[in-house]
């Protein structure tokens, strides 16, 4: 009975410590956040940094994400407020809101805008205002602030590889056949998404074809119009890369509508889609095992998080305002096959603050 009773006085110690100990990792944690938050603070003279950022478009998922993601993260961990505006995927609109936040007085700008000649001017405008301006993903003209790149070329490059290999598996004498639905003329576009994907698939079937490329404006509702005429005018296509995920949805509805669309199982029978971004609408439709949209990609949480880090760099005088430097960010592939359902639900919650659970959207 003592023996009994000494262990037992010993596992409560050992519980408490553990408590204890678990207790102040957390404080610590929390007094390291709220050092570096009020850190920043001071080197503003005391007031809060106010930063500005600029989505292209409100409308998709992935720059929802970077909006809630940077304001979250710069605010629990700056101390910084955080002012979002839409870009509405208009130039002029782009140009306002960069003209709007110049008016603020703002600490610091970030800006996504596929317009390189309007991000070169926005730059411009930015710096003639002493007010430091960050870009991402794609170039601008004038190459003189520092530069966000998500690195998506081999998350691409793997998307391809894995859906060539899967169609194989299931028709090992069908090559094949592959749409692409893009943004247009896009040069980076072709670095890094439509050209890595394309030779993904190569690597694996020589024999593969590019049947077609189309600018699906990067619209759900445009691109199921365009994937129904490449239907009608190649059937034999069973490979489809939408740009981002809004057009593979596209893809997926034009396919459904005529009979396609559809896994055994995760078996390949009728063609598969893979898409850009990996937001909750895309990866609900990627784990629904009948589904054919069954491949993406994506790096909120890391985009959003170099993008505020560049701005507080700036601010700080840690990274030189008027020089173009690449900053860059890894992009995670996801697909049904090698992505464990967990892990996509970590990815989410990661990347686009989920508060859902994946495995019970994808039974509703």
């Amino acid at each position: 009975m003592k023996k009994t009773k000494w262990i037992m006085v010993i596992m409560v110690v050992i519980s408490t410590i553990t408590l204890f100990s678990m207790a102040g990792c957390k404080q610590a944690a929390a007094e390291e956040t709220t050092a570096a938050a009020a850190e920043t603070t001071a080197a503003a003279g005391g007031e809060q940094i106010v930063v500005g950022h600029i989505v292209y478009t409100m409308e998709h998922q992935f720059h929802q994400g970077i909006a809630a993601a940077l304001t979250d993260y710069g605010e629990k961990y700056y101390g910084a407020k955080v002012i979002i505006l839409d870009g509405g995927a208009d130039s002029e609109k782009t140009l306002t809101a960069v003209e709007n936040l110049i008016s603020q007085k703002v600490d610091a700008i970030s800006i996504h805008s596929p317009d390189m000649a309007l991000t070169s001017k926005s730059i411009k405008l930015a710096h003639e205002a002493g007010i430091p301006i960050v870009t991402t993903l794609i170039y601008p003209e004038d190459k003189s602030a520092p530069h966000v790149q998500p690195m998506e070329a081999p998350a691409s490059l793997t998307e391809g590889k894995v859906a060539a290999t899967k169609w194989l598996e299931a028709f090992p004498d069908k090559p094949c056949k592959v749409a692409i639905l893009d943004f247009g003329k896009w040069e980076q576009g072709e670095v890094l998404r439509f050209g890595p994907f394309f030779q993904g698939v190569q690597s694996v079937d020589p024999n593969a074809e590019l049947v077609t490329t189309l600018n699906g404006q990067g619209s759900t509702d445009e691109s199921m119009k365009i994937t129904l005429d490449i239907l009608q005018a190649n059937p034999e296509v069973n490979i489809i890369f939408g740009g981002n995920d809004e057009m593979a949805l596209g893809a997926l509805a034009a396919c459904e509508q005529v009979g396609r669309g559809v896994m055994n199982n995760g078996a390949p029978l009728t063609e598969i889609i893979a898409g850009v971004d990996g937001g909750p609408a895309a990866l609900i439709k990627v784990y629904s095992p009948n589904s054919s949209f069954k491949i993406t990609q994506g790096a909120v949480r890391d985009v959003a998080r170099a993008e505020m880090d560049a701005m507080m760099g700036m601010i700080e005088g840690k990274i030189d305002m008027n020089k173009f430097q690449i900053i860059e960010a890894y992009v995670k592939p996801i697909d049904f096959w090698n992505t464990s359902i967990e892990d996509a639900q970590v990815f989410l919650v990661d990347n686009y603050l989920f508060k859902g659970n994946l495995a019970d959207e994808i039974t509703k």
